[in-house]
């Protein structure tokens, strides 16, 4: 049986003015959204794992940080599991906009009647009111991001890239990249409100 152990969660401890203080793993950090200045490298050794009967699934980051999958009152939400089912039917998000990548194996979509093999370079992106199946090879790996239908994010797949707007990023490393003059291994993360610049494959996704 395969590991994957490389996602990021982000523990909500306590409100402050103007932001939250949280735990990355076992470290304290600070995040306020669209803060001015904010450049955080997340390491493999700081990501936190929830197991199910289906596999394991990671919370990567969640917004608010103190809202939940469960109440559905989130944002936006990026997560990802490794699914040891060859077979599974997904759960309701009605209102909210959703977009799958496998990043291991192979995951093909079925909704309503019409199958969808999905590639690991361009995120698929759906309605989460749909009803949808999933079929993929044991073991298959997904990166899926949830966001209310005005909460408008962009999800997308690059070599390199940059951006010189100051607003909250997160990037995870599809492979060792090189980003505003630092080497970020594969399977870490950064989160950011600074511009930045990036070569190497990574996952980039944009908070309004």
């Amino acid at each position: 049986m395969r590991t994957f152990p490389f996602y990021l969660y982000l523990r909500h401890i306590v409100h402050w003015e103007g932001g939250l203080h949280f735990n990355i793993g076992t470290k304290p950090f600070f995040y306020q959204q669209n803060q001015p200045k904010m450049f955080k490298i997340i390491q493999q050794s700081d990501y936190k794992v929830n197991q199910w009967s289906g596999g394991i699934t990671r919370e990567l980051f969640i917004l608010p940080l103190d809202s939940s999958l469960a109440e559905r009152n989130f944002n936006l939400r990026i997560s990802s599991a490794v699914i040891h089912l060859t077979e599974s039917t997904f759960s309701d998000f009605s209102n909210y906009q959703r977009f799958l990548l496998p990043v291991e194996g192979n995951i093909t979509l079925y909704i309503d009647g019409r199958a969808h093999q999905l590639s690991n370079d361009l995120p698929f992106a759906f309605d989460g009111s749909k009803n949808v199946r999933s079929v993929n090879s044991s073991g298959a790996i997904d990166f899926n991001v949830i966001c209310r239908k005005d909460y408008k994010t962009k999800v997308s797949v690059a070599c390199k890239g940059e951006s010189e707007k100051n607003t909250t990023t997160f990037i995870f490393a599809l492979e060792d990249i090189d980003i505003n003059g630092r080497k970020v291994e594969k399977y870490n993360s950064i989160l950011t409100t600074e511009p930045y610049q990036f070569t190497g494959k990574a996952v980039v996704v944009e908070m309004p």
